[in-house]
């Protein structure tokens, strides 16, 4: 029985992906790229048609009334020759244009944008005939080939059911002038590509899911991979304990500077300590500016003895302040009597000390 954690069960982790697109391994779609194509072709062909029309009558027009009494020699020919084909080039442009976006946008709509130097090199696996074989034998071909026949079916059904709605126009196009049916022509070729395009746009999108589907399937990882990823990305024990080490450090250092500010420190009365500071300008409520217990509570009792910030203890309300509350958080509405009350206290002796001054 093959062991459970060397199958690809797991989908591929976001490195796992990333490294795929480094190595320009990203899901594609020919479907979406044809179907882009035929769109983005139309559209090319509708805004130029006017164009395209005017130049094959001024071509046709030239061609006929080119006389025989006409000096022929290389110069002309060669003259005669660039002009038509910059012309045709230029008459083809939109049609380029199109063309160039639809291969970008298909690319870009399916994968993303993905740059991979790693993906220029030379591959001999590529071109190894036994892989060649295995390729045409697989499940994916098999695939390909079912819905090369599926497409197939579609378009002959949408061809068929176009042209018989439009039958009794062509047969009598045996009567009409040569504008006529060239325009009838036209028409009904537009109509019909048309057709594909729209076709062609609803299996392109079932394509793309099924190629997003089968890029992360092929990229499945093993339970032991997903491990070994994890335990590459995870920092080592000695380093994890080290930051954290750092960061109570500066927390620490932050409290303990906040403490000379203080209106009042809670104890318990020694393994715990709780600094609370209230504006009634800035804050709803008072809040926990420091705290801590054992060594760290013994250092905010001593600098509050050092800058005069008054030491009372409460016990209870110590406990649970420093149990419930963090540090530069407001202080929950059920303890506001009890604060309340010791800061008016303070605040009483505050007000005598300074009324008993000479």
């Amino acid at each position: 029985m093959a062991d459970s954690a060397a199958e690809k069960t797991e989908p591929p982790t976001p490195g796992r992906l990333r490294k795929a697109r480094e190595e320009g391994r990203v899901p594609q779609s020919q479907e979406l790229a044809l179907a882009l194509t035929l769109g983005m072709l139309l559209v090319a062909l509708g805004l130029s048609a006017g164009g395209i029309w005017q130049w094959f009558a001024e071509q046709m027009t030239a061609g006929v009334s080119f006389g025989a009494d006409h000096r022929l020699d290389v110069g002309r020919v060669s003259a005669l020759l660039s002009a038509r084909g910059w012309d045709a080039l230029m008459t083809i442009v939109p049609f380029m244009v199109a063309l160039g976006v639809a291969s970008v946008a298909s690319g870009l709509l399916v994968g993303g944008w993905a740059f991979a130097p790693k993906a220029i090199r030379f591959n001999p696996q590529a071109i190894n005939p036994v892989n060649g074989l295995k390729k045409l034998i697989s499940a994916r071909s098999l695939v390909r080939l079912v819905a090369s026949w599926a497409k197939l079916g579609v378009m002959a059904a949408i061809a068929l059911t176009y042209l018989r709605g439009r039958l009794d126009e062509c047969l009598a196009l045996a009567w009409a002038t040569p504008l006529a049916s060239l325009k009838v022509i036209m028409e009904v070729i537009f109509g019909l590509v048309a057709r594909f395009a729209a076709a062609m746009l609803v299996i392109a999108l079932l394509d793309v899911l099924y190629q997003r589907w089968q890029h992360r399937k092929d990229l499945r990882m093993t339970r032991q991979e997903v491990k070994e990823e994890r335990r590459q990305h995870e920092a080592a024990p000695e380093v994890r304990s080290r930051l954290r080490r750092m960061q109570f450090e500066m927390i620490r250092k932050r409290m303990l500077h906040e403490v000379p500010q203080a209106d009042v420190v809670l104890t318990n009365p020694t393994h715990v300590a709780v600094a609370l500071k209230y504006n009634a300008g800035d804050m709803n409520a008072p809040q926990v500016t420091a705290k801590g217990a054992d060594y760290l509570a013994e250092r905010i009792r001593e600098i509050a003895r050092a800058h005069g910030v008054p030491i009372v203890e409460r016990p209870e309300l110590a406990r649970t302040l420093y149990r419930t509350v963090e540090v530069g958080r407001p202080i929950p509405e059920p303890l506001y009597v009890a604060v309340a009350e010791i800061l008016a206290m303070i605040y009483r002796l505050r007000r005598k000390r300074q009324g008993t001054r000479p």
